[in-house]
């Protein structure tokens, strides 16, 4: 009588040996993983933190989630760019002790004596409003200061001599005046100015006087008187400068 033939398939191993004989355990499908092994598997499993921190950053950046860029890449996520440049960047700080504007009177220079600075202005005058104007100082002092302007240049639209340029012309004579009065460590200011016109005026030049009303410490009144060619007053006005 022959023996009973099984159903199972038969082992190519085993010469005719059924696989589900219990010499053979059979393991569960779900422990079996279809990935081949890695020869340099024992290798890769003994790799320290370090590098699987650095596999994980790589597979964060080709993410195709998305993000907002800022300056060192996305945001939101970590990056390798945030772990090289970031806590790597210098910053730059201004130097203490350099000032980034030099004094404008530096101590001991000669810009910080008035007594210069007051020729210094008195040479400046290119680029006023005294230079527009066409404004001459013909007398510099502090008792009496004269200054002339032409009329041409300095017209209304009716052709007379407008009357801001003849207070223009008072207050610049009085000014003049009020500097050469200055000591040396003050500089002179104007504080409040009133004029009168008397009459007009067409061509020619006309002629600026001012004399001092009150030389106290802090202040300076000036009266100026305005005539024509003819010498006649065209203009009266004061100016009370202040010294700082």
């Amino acid at each position: 009588m022959s023996p009973q033939q099984s159903d199972a398939p038969l082992s190519p191993a085993t010469g005719g040996e059924s696989i589900d004989s219990p010499a053979f355990p059979v393991c569960p499908a779900s422990s079996v993983s279809s990935t081949p092994l890695d020869p340099t598997g024992a290798a890769q499993l003994s790799r320290s933190g370090e590098s699987a921190s650095v596999e994980s950053v790589e597979s964060a950046e080709s993410s195709d989630s998305p993000a907002i860029v800022g300056p060192l890449g996305p945001v939101g996520r970590v990056t390798a760019a945030s772990y090289s440049g970031a806590s790597t960047a210098a910053v730059a700080f201004p130097d203490p002790a350099r000032r980034p504007y030099p004094d404008p009177r530096p101590a001991g220079s000669a810009v910080s004596a008035s007594s210069a600075l007051h020729a210094v202005l008195e040479d400046s005058e290119e680029g006023t409003l005294m230079d527009t104007l066409g404004m001459e100082v013909v007398t510099r002092d502090a008792d009496k200061t004269e200054v002339r302007m032409p009329v041409e240049g300095s017209r209304q639209v009716v052709g007379i001599l407008h009357g801001g340029a003849t207070a223009a012309l008072i207050e610049t004579a009085a000014s003049v005046a009020a500097r050469a009065a200055a000591s040396d460590d003050a500089i002179p200011v104007g504080a409040e100015l009133s004029v009168s016109h008397l009459r007009s005026v067409t061509q020619g030049w006309v002629r600026a006087t001012a004399i001092p009303l009150h030389r106290g410490r802090r202040t300076v009144v000036y009266q100026v008187t305005v005539t024509d060619e003819d010498d006649r007053t065209i203009a009266v006005g004061t100016l009370r400068s202040l010294f700082t």
